[in-house]
């Protein structure tokens, strides 16, 4: 049996980046853009976006895949309050019922 046929690279599920920057920055940071030039403030619309670019590459030091999507998850539903009130703690959750 042939080892080197079943052997597949360890960033097989990493996301393809967009110009150098992960899918999630870049959206983001077109999000922001584009609330400041719907607000009539391109400038600081342009300057947040750039931020979130070069400050994500200061952020993500050191941290493991996909933290930045668990933190705005955990964030946002802290966020929406019907979803507290809707479904049962995550502690008593049961796969089996």
């Amino acid at each position: 049996m042939d080892q080197e046929s079943h052997v597949f690279p360890f960033d097989l599920e990493s996301p393809i980046p967009i110009m150098f920057w992960d899918p999630l920055e870049f959206t983001l940071s077109l999000i922001l853009m584009g609330f400041g030039i719907i607000a009539h403030m391109w400038i600081l619309g342009v300057l947040m976006g750039g931020g979130v670019l070069i400050g994500a590459r200061y952020l993500k030091r050191g941290s493991k895949r996909g933290a930045m999507q668990h933190f705005l998850w955990a964030h946002g539903l802290q966020l929406d309050a019907p979803l507290k009130t809707r479904f049962k703690p995550a502690w008593l959750n049961d796969f089996t019922e």
